[in-house]
């Protein structure tokens, strides 16, 4: 069977992932950010003044995306359905016999390229490192909460922060926090928005 019959075959069922307060408010600030670096890409010419303003749009445009799209995931639990294809998959490709450690390697990998990302990124807009430092460790701190969640849903043991926080385990909440710090770094950099240059116009000399 082909991988796209194999897709096709598990039901798509949305359902609330996370209807709690916590959830919600992570929704919230989820879309914030959203729309915080959808708004840093439009005035990407007018904040960032290295020449790259290309790249800054292209990069923010992409965070933004991501963004709502953890949002939207947050409560329609689309990991549940994509858990259940990648399962099937693996049942049909005769990878479900390596057990544990394929799936230690399917996150390694994961987590290999976030990171990877990340510092791509990081290279790119290095003339501008001030308005990605904090964005970027927002992100690094989400990626940690899906790795915590993939290695949940494959019994992969990972861990646990609450071994140095006195047994409060924090993993929950770090999914807010990233969210919450890449919308305040979006909205402080939407402070940096310069005025628009207004185009010379030729006068008559009388």
């Amino acid at each position: 069977m082909s991988i796209f019959k194999v897709i096709s075959s598990v039901p798509f069922e949305l359902h609330f992932g996370d209807p709690t307060l916590m959830g919600w408010l992570t929704l919230a600030f989820y879309l914030l950010a959203a729309v915080g670096c959808l708004a840093c890409a439009l005035f990407a010419r007018r904040i960032f003044k290295d020449g790259n303003s290309r790249v800054h749009q292209i990069i923010w445009l992409g965070m933004a995306a991501v963004l709502f799209f953890l949002g939207i995931n947050k409560q329609l639990d689309l990991q549940s359905w994509f858990t259940a294809v990648v399962k099937a998959i693996a049942w049909e490709q005769g990878w479900y016999g390596y057990g544990q450690p394929a799936q230690v390697l399917f996150l390694a990998g994961f987590g290999l390229v976030g990171v990877t990302a990340v510092a791509i990124l990081s290279w790119l807009v290095r003339r501008s490192w001030r308005h990605y430092v904090l964005i970027f460790l927002g992100f690094l701190v989400i990626l940690r909460f899906i790795l915590v969640r993939i290695a949940t849903f494959y019994g992969v043991p990972l861990p646990e922060l609450s071994q140095f926080t006195g047994g409060f385990r924090v993993n929950g909440a770090l999914e807010l926090i990233g969210a919450v710090v890449i919308s305040l770094t979006a909205l402080n950099n939407l402070r940096h928005i310069t005025a628009k240059p207004v185009p010379n116009t030729p006068t008559l000399d009388h």
